[in-house]
């Protein structure tokens, strides 16, 4: 197929909503050839009312890296599209593959630029497609894998768009020498030691002296699988509604399933499951109910945001966590790159955990804020590490947040101290009344056994007033929302408050 811009405007006429395309602009044929179809639209005579800008991400590692940015500068310039340059530690991390660590920084750097109503162009072609879907195949992937690469997906607020997947690398070649381009040769994509690389340069010239075909049949069986995913993803979303846990604040927590009604789901199964292990064979069952529970917990992990598991994970929550007994609060874990997940039950919920920011054999030896206390003092930000979070001091005048908190002079004649639990800790709901114990308020208010040690606990004086955002002594309140203090804990999942770091 040709590469023409009319074709090309096809594709980005579907996004009719945006408003501003951002060009992943690396210097290469591929994305230059896209960078110069947007040129051609953005000049045509008929116009083109969005707007273009392009970004260079620089990752750091080639030598060259900052003379391809010039290049990229100097290109840009003639084709009068704004370009920024963003530097980015594209180097591998700890259990991260090298592609892997630079394509993570890659779209990190490019989330933070997207706004809503823009849409982010990657150069991807026919053969990224077929390449994916060989290499997921490899790697022992499902369908969602296998599926490869969509033409367009929501992406950071707004979208991601490949419109070059129907073009072969020939034809970009062609496009970009009938146009007299000068494109970068990044050294690195000749390297072997990458496992794209050696599909690219090795195994698919074998395979295409065989089967010519072969690409272009590759890709057709992506976008396949990817109606085959698209059906999948339905079916989830209607069975996965009546699982979503609403608060009292009638806020859906996306992040928790209640298990009785999954349980109801999956009636049956798990029966069958204990049966077939029992027997020593395969506890990879075919029975319907089983993979229908494994595509709502699919499902489940994807809307979050986490990496997908294997399948032998996916069948350890189904047995350990969902099959556990109700006094049992098990937990299964899993990583992938420099994602650290969890699925954790308590009592009749199922709780989805990102524990990447937790590293526990790095605190084997070391203080830890629990250990510690803290005096608290207003408009003072305490960064908690250990639970990531922060805790601030405000006039509920300042704060936006409508609700009652403590009479200022009453609770400025006391110092105020944060301390984290470690055990026996006791409370009154009025001063100098009846003590409760924290671990059977804890059990009272649903609050998971891990969750406990992070929640910090305010004290006025000896006296324990708050625990995390809740109030348990109300000795000090006022009914006054005009002129009273607030103690903000501001969780980095949580959207409760709107008070941000500065």
């Amino acid at each position: 197929m040709s590469v023409t811009p009319q074709a090309f405007h096809f594709h980005l006429n579907q996004l009719a909503n945006v408003e501003k395309f951002l060009i992943a602009y690396s210097g290469g044929i591929d994305s230059h050839v896209l960078l110069h179809l947007c040129a051609q639209l953005k000049n045509s005579p008929s116009g083109f009312k969005q707007s273009f800008y392009a970004v260079y991400i620089d990752h750091g590692l080639s030598s060259e890296s900052k003379k391809w940015g010039v290049h990229c500068q100097h290109t840009c310039f003639e084709l009068d599209i704004p370009l920024t340059i963003i530097e980015v530690d594209g180097s591998s991390k700890k259990r991260q593959s090298p592609e892997a660590s630079a394509r993570i920084a890659r779209y990190q750097a490019f989330s933070q630029l997207l706004e809503k109503n823009e849409c982010l162009l990657t150069a991807q072609h026919l053969d990224d497609q077929a390449e994916t879907l060989l290499l997921q195949l490899l790697r022992g992937s499902g369908t969602k894998g296998l599926s490869s690469m969509p033409r367009i997906k929501n992406f950071a607020g707004g979208y991601l768009c490949r419109p070059m997947l129907d073009y072969k690398k020939h034809d970009i070649l062609s496009y970009a020498e009938q146009h007299q381009l000068q494109w970068i040769e990044d050294e690195s994509n000749r390297e072997e030691r990458y496992e794209r690389n050696h599909i690219r340069h090795t195994v698919f010239p074998l395979l295409e002296k065989r089967w010519p075909s072969v690409q272009k049949n590759f890709a057709r069986s992506a976008e396949l699988l990817g109606e085959s995913q698209f059906l999948l993803d339905k079916m989830a979303e209607d069975d996965i509604q009546s699982l979503f846990f609403v608060n009292e604040r009638k806020v859906t927590e996306y992040d928790k399933l209640l298990l009785k009604p999954a349980c109801l789901l999956i009636d049956g199964a798990l029966t069958e499951m204990h049966e077939t292990k029992n027997r020593n064979a395969s506890i990879y069952s075919p029975h319907y109910q089983y993979a229908r529970l494994n595509n709502v917990l699919r499902h489940w992990i994807n809307i979050n945001h986490f990496p997908l598991p294997s399948k032998k994970i996916l069948a350890q929550i189904v047995i350990s966590v969902i099959g556990a007994s109700e006094d049992r609060v098990p937990l299964v874990a899993w990583k992938r790159d420099s994602f650290h997940c969890q699925i954790r039950r308590y009592r009749d919920k199922l709780y989805l955990l990102n524990t990447t920011n937790v590293d526990l054999s790095e605190r084997k030896n070391k203080p830890s804020d629990k250990d510690q206390s803290f005096v608290l003092l207003e408009d003072q930000i305490l960064e908690l590490k250990q639970s990531n979070s922060l805790l601030k001091l405000v006039s509920s005048s300042d704060s936006g947040i409508k609700k009652a908190g403590f009479i200022r002079q009453k609770l400025l004649s006391e110092k105020i101290i944060l301390r984290f639990r470690k055990g026996g800790e006791r409370f009154s709901t009025t001063l100098n009344g009846q003590s409760k114990s924290l671990k059977h308020w804890f059990q009272e208010q649903g609050i998971p056994p891990w969750e406990r040690d992070l929640r910090p606990l305010i004290y006025w004086g000896d006296e324990l007033i708050q625990v995390g955002n809740d109030i348990v002594n109300q000795s000090l309140t006022s009914g006054d929302k005009g002129d009273s203090l607030i103690i903000c804990w501001i969780n980095s999942d949580s959207d409760e408050f709107s008070i941000k770091k500065r």
